[in-house]
């Protein structure tokens, strides 16, 4: 009789132990970045507020780096942008708008990073667990995160207003209105001014809607091709 692999010993005992590490793994960087994200709309638009919001982004996306056990060559990359983000981002409370700018650019690279770390995880085993649930959540919060910080630098590099009637725009109104646009609800108390800023509104929506079809038809394809008990089904 052949020994029963480890990864078929999802029952008992040792399922017991690995669900905890399983909802460890990314249940936890769920939870830091809707910290960060609740964080960041709800806070007073100050400088300690901007402070706190940007430690919490970067805490998460250290997570999300970590728990995806990305190579040397993207921590490399990851640790690289995140010099360029914080010395942009000293070199901004001296006034300089470009220097902001870059730091908000380079923010938006790190969160990138996160989807190319995860994906490169799971792409070889697309199968549905609640590990991959919860890594696939994660990219979809990252998504919103992302166009925040893109948005934000899009205004401080043309120096225009992003909003139309709204003269200044902190970041809990651009978290507000990427979350918004990456759903699709499309209240309408937020109108991009800047050309640039309804090019991202069509492609975050557009986004928002192909990620949550593919996903729902990942998991619904997986969920149909299972067995009661739990194995695939090879008809």
């Amino acid at each position: 009789m052949r020994p029963t692999p480890p990864a078929a010993k999802v029952n008992g005992r040792e399922g017991a132990r690995r669900l905890p590490l399983v909802v460890f793994r990314y249940g936890v960087v769920v939870l830091m970045l809707t910290t960060a994200i609740l964080f960041g709309i709800l806070s007073p638009p100050s400088d300690w507020g901007r402070f706190v919001s940007t430690l919490l982004a970067l805490a998460a996306i250290s997570a999300a780096l970590s728990r995806a056990g990305v190579s040397r060559r993207l921590l490399g990359v990851a640790i690289v942008v995140g010099a360029v983000a914080v010395f942009s981002g000293v070199a901004a409370f001296f006034g300089g708008r470009y220097a902001l700018g870059v730091a908000q650019l380079a923010a938006a690279g790190l969160l990138v990073l996160v989807p190319v770390a995860i994906l490169a995880e799971f792409r070889r085993d697309l199968s549905v667990t609640l590990q991959s649930v919860t890594a696939a959540v994660c990219i979809y919060l990252v998504f919103g995160m992302f166009f925040a910080s893109l948005a934000s630098a899009v205004s401080t590099v043309a120096g225009a207003p992003y909003f139309v009637g709204k003269g200044t725009a902190d970041s809990s109104d651009y978290l507000y209105f990427s979350f918004i646009t990456l759903a699709t609800v499309g209240y309408g108390d937020y109108v991009p001014a800047l050309g640039a800023g309804r090019a991202m509104a069509v492609l975050e929506a557009l986004m928002g809607q192909l990620y949550l079809v593919t996903v729902v038809a990942l998991v619904v394809g997986n969920l149909a091709g299972r067995r009661p008990d739990g194995s695939r089904d090879s008809g």
